[in-house]
């Protein structure tokens, strides 16, 4: 499974949460920890180039030593930019360091700039479009005051309760495929989402074929082992995907780059817009499952 994963931190409150979840990905006996720092910062306030580091080194050494409590290996790097950049760079700069040391997973946070903190910031942005490696972006529901408790209570597991959309479409296939051979899930919630109008003429119809493929693949998880709940639902299918992981209350999504409709425009021959659209609105980690071929 995922048994080397680079974790790009920004020391953000998103980032912190990771270090809640990333003893808990599947087959981890690794991590990379990542931290781009950028010095034309220190250029403008007039502090010299350095003025930053240390400080970022001894949040990276805490940050470590959290992770090595977990019983996991770590090594750690500070990529330190000394030019005027902008996000593609910072996002360039991760997805080189993760092909470099040939992870099979990266986890970062997202963090947004408006109040309801729920869109991705750019560099996940960047990271989501262009990575070819599987991606796990964590993200969470915050107090009114945007604040993170100091003592909020315990999560539950990761992959304790996952939700899966599904539109039957090959890569559909193999994220389910993925699915069934992660151990410690406790519950899996299937969800078709038929996109068009409830007033389509042609809506039962499209509901009794959903019905009958769903059912199957419930039933392929269920002989597996798995305890698994469907749904079909109808309208905008990220709508409606974000809103079942609230009502379900998913611990995660998981959910394929590609889909049925992946040939549409440019920007979907990396990743669909329905899994854009759906990692942008979630208030919840959000697993995107790639195939990965290593030598």
């Amino acid at each position: 499974m995922y048994q080397k994963v680079l974790f790009s931190t920004d020391f953000s409150p998103y980032s912190q949460k990771i270090t809640e979840y990333i003893g808990e990905i599947p087959g981890i006996r690794e991590v990379v920890l990542l931290h781009v720092a950028d010095t034309a910062g220190s250029k403008k306030t007039g502090e010299g180039p350095g003025a930053g580091i240390e400080q970022v080194k001894s949040l990276m050494a805490q940050t470590e030593i959290i992770i090595r409590h977990l019983g996991l290996k770590v090594q750690s790097n500070v990529d330190i930019l000394q030019h005027t950049i902008h996000h593609g760079t910072i996002g360039s700069r991760i997805l080189k360091t993760a092909e470099r040391e040939k992870v099979s997973l990266i986890v970062m946070g997202a963090k947004g700039k408006r109040p309801n903190d729920l869109l991705l910031g750019s560099v996940s942005t960047y990271v989501l479009y262009h990575s070819t490696i599987p991606l796990l972006i964590v993200k969470y529901q915050k107090t009114k005051s945007q604040a993170v408790p100091e003592n909020e209570p315990s999560k539950r597991p990761l992959f304790s309760k996952v939700l899966i959309p599904t539109d039957f479409s090959a890569p559909a296939g193999e994220l389910l495929k993925f699915v069934k051979e992660i151990k410690g899930i406790d519950e899996i919630v299937l969800l078709h989402v038929i996109d068009t109008e409830k007033t389509d003429p042609r809506l039962a119809e499209y509901t009794g074929e959903a019905a009958a493929k769903i059912g199957a693949v419930r039933d392929e998880l269920t002989r597996s082992g798995f305890s698994v709940k469907d749904h079909i639902s109808v309208g905008y299918p990220p709508e409606e995907i974000n809103l079942l992981a609230r009502q379900e209350e998913a611990t995660l999504i998981a959910i394929s780059p590609l889909g049925e409709g992946w040939l549409r425009g440019l920007k979907e021959l990396v990743i669909g817009s329905t899994t854009y659209a759906v990692v942008r609105r979630a208030d919840r980690p959000v697993l995107v499952v790639r195939p990965i071929n290593r030598a």
